[in-house]
């Protein structure tokens, strides 16, 4: 499997509420740190600069976690009442601002 790429996001669903991609295997979620060349963040950023939010810590309202090198389908609410209603529908409280 090739490496991971800011150009290479693959979008599982999309609706007004919620964004679902398929998070590659070594690509972080998100990140503070300068050492980190690629996230999820900056992948979302780069396809989708009109979703980003500058209300939340790191742009963007992830409904739950992979672990780094986990691969998957990762949920992102796209505004405050949808993040609200993945949390209290079992989702894991991650980041609700």
């Amino acid at each position: 499997m090739e490496p991971g790429s800011v150009e290479n996001l693959s979008i599982v669903y999309r609706s007004r509420d919620f964004l679902v991609v398929n998070k590659h295997w070594d690509v972080r979620i998100d990140s503070k740190a300068w050492r980190e060349t690629l996230t999820l963040q900056k992948q979302l950023r780069y396809r989708f600069p009109e979703l980003a939010d500058p209300d939340t810590c790191y742009g963007f309202r992830f409904c739950h976690q992979l672990d780094f090198s986990t691969s998957g389908a990762l949920c992102v609410a796209l505004n405050k009442a949808a993040a609200g209603s993945a949390y209290s529908c079992g989702g894991t409280s991650r980041r609700a601002g």
